[in-house]
């Protein structure tokens, strides 16, 4: 079996909040050292279908992913799903569930900017935000910078920070059963930072962990361009702990964000090794 040194499967595209189409996305995994690659854009599968669809010989090893955003008690939760059967209505309900709570979320956010900072917004600028298939934090900024209100995307992304919605949102189990049940492979998203911008404490993210794990979790994303080598240590310690499957990915949004593709953070082949056995006995590569 082929064992692969240069992964990353944490993708994101223009379908979600990328600023690559999916097929720049592959014109450039292709001309990259990436020799398995994933795209895992938020809440949608409709950008992998694109990539298969054009997929030549000799590319890089793709596997179809989505992310999906999810919360409970213990907070925000991103759960990353890998090798699903994209017919399977377990799919299909989540998605379609949190695609139409992302659009009433960008609503609501942006009568919150209306409402708090006075801030106005015209019918045009209102559906190009919704033209986005799950419009996010970093099409509210681009908005907010085009109409001048903040001055970088730093002020940009901690001023939508500032909406706590009460939308109807997936838990964490509702996430990992419909991966199971669309014959996936759940894994947890960039652990140790919750939903992406805070910073768990060792015990709080072994909580998190353990009762994800009584869900049905298979894997944690131990290798992560934001980790730290301590974050690193202690996500793997997690696979250990819990017999769970070890992934790597950069969290790669194009110019959205300033992560390279392909930074997935020194990922080391072996300890990944039982990932891609069972990405291979799901996909007979």
């Amino acid at each position: 079996m082929a064992i692969y040194k240069h992964p990353d499967l944490h993708i994101h595209s223009t379908i979600s909040d990328g600023s690559d189409t999916p097929l720049e996305l592959l014109e450039k995994v292709r001309s990259s050292d990436i020799d398995i690659f994933s795209l895992t854009d938020h809440d949608t599968y409709i950008g992998c279908k694109e990539i298969h669809e054009n997929l030549q010989d000799g590319d890089p090893t793709f596997l179809g992913g989505i992310e999906l955003s999810c919360h409970d008690d213990l907070g925000d939760y991103h759960i990353l799903g890998f090798c699903y059967d994209v017919n399977k209505p377990s799919i299909r309900s989540a998605t379609e569930m949190t695609h139409n709570a992302r659009r009433n979320k960008a609503l609501n956010r942006l009568k919150f900017l209306e409402d708090v900072y006075h801030f106005e917004f015209t019918q045009e600028d209102k559906d190009e935000l919704l033209q986005n298939e799950n419009p996010g934090r970093p099409h509210f900024v681009d908005l907010l910078l085009k109409k001048g209100y903040v001055k970088d995307k730093a002020e940009g992304f901690e001023l939508v920070a500032k909406y706590h919605g009460k939308e109807r949102r997936l838990t964490p189990e509702e996430a990992i059963d419909a991966i199971l049940n669309a014959d996936g492979i759940p894994v947890l998203a960039h652990g140790i930072l919750g939903g992406g911008s805070t910073v768990l404490t060792a015990e709080q993210i072994d909580e998190r962990v353990k009762r994800l794990k009584g869900y049905g979790l298979m894997g944690l994303e131990c290798y992560y361009s934001s980790f730290t080598p301590e974050q690193t240590e202690i996500m793997l310690a997690l696979t250990k702990k819990y017999n769970l499957l070890v992934t790597a990915g950069s969290d790669y949004h194009g110019n959205k964000k300033t992560v390279p593709l392909g930074n997935s953070g020194d990922a080391d082949p072996e300890v990944m090794e039982r990932f891609y056995r069972t990405v291979k006995f799901l996909l007979d590569l």
